[in-house]
C-alpha cells in the first residue's frame, strides 16, 4: 500500500510538471521557455498580468475529446463567460485538479490498507479531473435558472411600456437597463448586436442561441415571426408573457408536489428513530429491569 502510494505521488508530480509546462512540450522549447521567463524585461510602474499559455491549452486539448471541448465551449456560453473561466483555463485546471486528488489519495492510501478506503481514494482521481467541468455546469445550470424565472417580470415590464405607447425595441431598451441579473444582461447584449449593425433575425437568432432556457428560445421565435408576417408585436408579447407567468406557476406546483416525496428521507432517517427510542426506550429499560 506505501509502494502506490509513492506511485501516485511520482505520478502527481509528473501530471504536475506537464500541467505547468516544463516537461513534455513538444518541439523542444523548454530552454526557450525557462530563459523567456528568466530573463523577460519588466517594466517599470506595470501591473503584474496572468496569461494562460495557449501552447499548454493546445497540449492538453489534444487528450481531451472533441464532444468534450464542445460541451464545455457550450456550458461556459451558458454561463455567461464568467469572468476569468476561458475554455484554456479550464482545461488547464483539469490535470492540475487531478494532481491534488492523486496526492490526497495518496495521503489517505498510506494511513489506511482497507479495501474500502482504497476504492474510495481511487475514485477521488477522475473526480479531481472532472471538478472544473462540474464547476462549470453547475453555473450555467444557475444561471440558465435565474433567466427562467426573470423572463415573465421583465416580458410584463414590456408589455406596460408598450401599452403606454413606448415602441417595442424602447421598451425592450429601458427594461434591460433597468433590470439587474442575467436576463438584462443578455437583452443589453441583444441591443447592442442590433447597434452595431446586426439585423434584428440575427441577434435573436444569436440571443436563442445563447440560451437554454426554452421560453425565451420561443419568445425569439415569436418575435422574429411576428416580424415577418406583420403580426402586433404588443399583442405576441402580451400572449408570452401569460404563458411564461402560466408555466411558472405550474412548475412551482410540481415543485411543491415533490416536497412530500422528499421529505421522506429524513423523516426516515432522522425523526422517525429518534421518536422510536423516545417512546419504546423506558419501556425496554423496564422490561429489562423486571426480568
Amino acid at each position: 500500500m506505501l509502494l502506490l502510494a509513492v506511485v501516485l505521488v511520482l505520478a502527481a508530480l509528473l501530471l504536475g510538471l506537464v500541467a505547468l509546462g516544463v516537461v513534455g512540450l513538444p518541439n523542444g522549447t523548454v530552454r526557450r521557455r525557462v530563459q523567456g521567463m528568466t530573463h523577460r524585461p519588466e517594466q517599470a510602474g506595470a501591473a503584474p498580468t496572468v496569461r494562460v499559455d495557449a501552447s499548454r491549452a493546445d497540449f492538453w486539448e489534444r487528450f481531451t475529446p472533441s464532444a468534450a471541448l464542445v460541451r464545455l465551449q457550450r456550458n461556459l456560453v451558458l454561463a455567461g463567460h464568467p469572468e476569468g473561466w476561458t475554455r484554456e483555463r479550464v482545461v488547464l485546471a483539469k490535470p492540475l485538479g487531478a494532481v491534488f486528488a492523486i496526492l490526497f489519495a495518496s495521503v489517505v492510501l498510506s494511513g489506511s490498507d482497507g479495501i474500502a478506503l482504497t476504492l474510495f481514494a481511487l475514485a477521488i482521481v477522475p473526480l479531481g479531473y472532472f471538478v472544473p467541468d462540474l464547476l462549470v455546469y453547475n453555473r450555467a445550470v444557475k444561471r440558465q435558472a435565474e433567466i427562467q424565472k426573470a423572463l415573465p417580470d421583465l416580458l410584463d415590464q414590456i408589455v406596460i411600456s408598450l401599452e403606454a405607447g413606448v415602441g417595442f425595441e424602447a421598451a425592450l431598451a429601458r427594461a434591460a437597463e433597468r433590470g439587474t441579473g442575467p436576463l438584462a444582461e443578455e437583452f443589453v447584449r441583444l441591443m447592442q448586436d442590433m447597434s452595431l449593425g446586426l439585423s434584428r433575425k440575427e441577434a435573436y437568432t444569436a440571443l436563442a442561441e445563447r440560451t437554454s432556457v426554452d421560453e425565451l428560445r420561443g419568445f425569439c421565435r415569436a418575435v422574429l415571426q411576428a416580424e415577418e408576417f406583420g403580426v402586433s408585436i404588443a399583442s405576441v408579447v402580451r400572449s408570452q408573457a401569460k404563458e411564461m407567468r402560466l408555466g411558472r406557476r405550474m412548475r412551482a406546483e410540481a415543485k411543491a408536489q415533490q416536497v412530500p416525496v422528499k421529505i421522506l428521507i429524513p423523516l426516515m432517517t432522522c425523526i422517525l428513530p429518534v421518536l422510536f427510542a423516545i417512546v419504546m426506550g423506558p419501556a425496554v429499560v423496564y422490561a429489562y429491569a423486571i426480568n
